[in-house]
């Protein structure tokens, strides 16, 4: 009998033991493991992007970004020449300065001024 309760026992303690492991496998979320985003995070980005680019903007034109790493030249749709920092300071895929913002994904940007539409080029 003493058998039957320490084999229930290791069990219970087997069992409760996995939880902690399931509510952490419960938050990795397969639509986002293969991102940009994560593979960025993770140090394996897989598309570096050019020093010079021109991306597509369909009927609004297009955007011209110079890539020097720790900052950015672009030519928006508009025509206006803007120099954007890395913001943060430490990567290498978003840049910024109010009112301004761009987000370099892969062959994708995406640029946002206060005030107007964000737009998705591609290139």
């Amino acid at each position: 009998m003493s058998d039957r309760k320490s084999s229930g026992g290791a069990f219970l303690i087997a069992a409760f033991a996995m939880i902690p492991l399931l509510l952490v496998a419960s938050c990795v979320s397969e639509g986002h493991a293969g991102s940009a985003a994560a593979k960025a995070s993770a140090g394996t980005e897989t598309t570096s992007q050019p020093s010079h680019a021109t991306y597509s903007c369909g009927p609004r034109g297009t955007l011209t970004v110079d890539n020097f790493r720790t900052s950015v030249k672009l030519v928006d749709p508009e025509g206006e020449s803007v120099d954007l920092p890395a913001s943060p300071a430490a990567q290498q895929s978003r840049y910024g300065e109010t009112p301004y913002a761009l987000v370099l994904d892969g062959k994708e940007a995406l640029y946002m001024k206060s005030g107007k539409e964000p737009v998705t080029c591609n290139r």
